[in-house]
């Protein structure tokens, strides 16, 4: 019994050090992987943890769990499930999600319980908020419990820019005879597309008792199957890394984390997607969701053409290879310049490359003299 009293003792000093509680655990593979940084994405069901709000943003159920004991300590045991669903409310009426969680061993542990709810206005701007009765339990000194209540909204800026905030235990709960108070965060995150495959995600992370953390990272889909991660965050310095396997219906995350004083600490989770459209293909269904709150057309079909000296950046969206800074540039040309003389001249815009050129000449067209 001593022996699990100083186990206890050093490994409780040593979260204090790394991760603060509980709920600054970081959840998933692939939240991990990017530093911990998801406020300003939250396109999973584990936004019930990060912003509710994202649950409306979802185009799929999802069901998933997660595992990690971190820095190779049993007694940090940390396991996480969650559930999301956006498709079986009336529509119009939201979506919900439900979680449960369970951290440390028999000595110390805390369990928590959650329900969250989100709804969307205009398909741009998200709310939500998670309801959350969390326990903790000490053996040989009983338990004792609270409700906390996290909220937290997200807004689609452009097709490539989404910001959100978040608030957990805002009704600041305490627990047990001590009073103590759980553990009470604001969070402000961005999440940027720098290309189809890549994206990068911010966190600026508040705990009331504790310095700014920040939260970085990055998200590369290398090819279909695959996606490459890379993170860093503050309080404490870390760097992550992982992979995301997807195959079907399932994506299966990794991530690892060094600290400086604890070493390395390895974290997976499995999430299985179904309904909506195309679930087998998360991206496309996101992409899908975005494109209709922002009236944007799908790609451009074999045999279409559009005219260059009439379209519109939404236009030239459709074409493979145009971002919207490139189609912002072309119109902008246009507009400086005058109409194009020939379908070759578009290669005067700064950015349009010979080798994307080739790739959308045959879905090019020019007026008639």
């Amino acid at each position: 019994m001593k022996i699990y009293a100083i186990v206890l003792s050093v490994s409780l000093c040593l979260l204090n050090q790394a991760l603060a509680s509980d709920d600054k655990l970081d959840k998933s593979g692939r939240i991990i992987g990017m530093g911990g940084a998801f406020t300003g994405l939250a396109n999973s069901s584990y936004a019930i943890f990060y912003n509710p709000a994202g649950l409306a943003l979802m185009p799929f159920r999802e069901a998933s769990a997660f595992v990690a004991q971190p820095y190779g300590l049993s007694e940090l045991l940390h396991v996480t499930v969650s559930y999301a669903d956006p498709l079986s409310l009336p529509e119009n009426l939201g979506a919900f999600g439900i979680a449960a969680r369970r951290f440390g061993f028999q000595l110390y542990n805390e369990t928590a319980f959650s329900i969250a709810y989100a709804n969307s206005f205009e398909r741009k701007f998200f709310y939500g908020a998670t309801l959350r009765y969390h326990n903790t339990s000490i053996q040989n000194y009983g338990s004792a419990g609270a409700f906390g209540i996290d909220i937290g909204v997200l807004f689609l800026v452009t097709p490539e820019l989404s910001i959100g905030f978040s608030a957990t235990n805002l009704n600041r709960p305490t627990i047990g005879i001590s009073n103590e108070v759980l553990a009470q965060t604001y969070t402000a995150g961005v999440s940027y597309r720098l290309l189809k495959n890549l994206r990068a995600v911010v966190d600026l992370e508040k705990d009331v008792r504790f310095p700014l953390t920040v939260k970085s990272g990055v998200e590369f889909d290398a090819v279909q199957y695959l996606s490459l991660r890379a993170g860093f965050s503050t309080e404490p310095q870390r760097l992550t890394g992982g992979v995301g396997i997807h195959y079907a219906l399932a994506d299966i995350d990794y991530a690892v984390t060094t600290h400086p004083d604890l070493g390395l600490s390895h974290q997976l989770s499995l999430t299985i997607r179904f309904g909506g459209a195309t679930p087998d293909n998360p991206q496309a269904d996101l992409d899908r969701v975005i494109d209709e709150a922002f009236d944007i057309k799908p790609p451009i079909a074999e045999g279409e053409k559009i005219n260059i000296n009439t379209a519109g950046v939404q236009d030239f969206i459709r074409l493979p290879k145009i971002n919207r800074a490139l189609a912002e540039r072309i119109v902008r040309y246009r507009q400086e310049y005058g109409k194009f003389e020939s379908i070759d001249d578009v290669k005067k815009v700064r950015g349009l490359s010979e080798m994307i050129f080739r790739q959308i000449e045959k879905f090019l067209s020019i007026d008639e003299k």
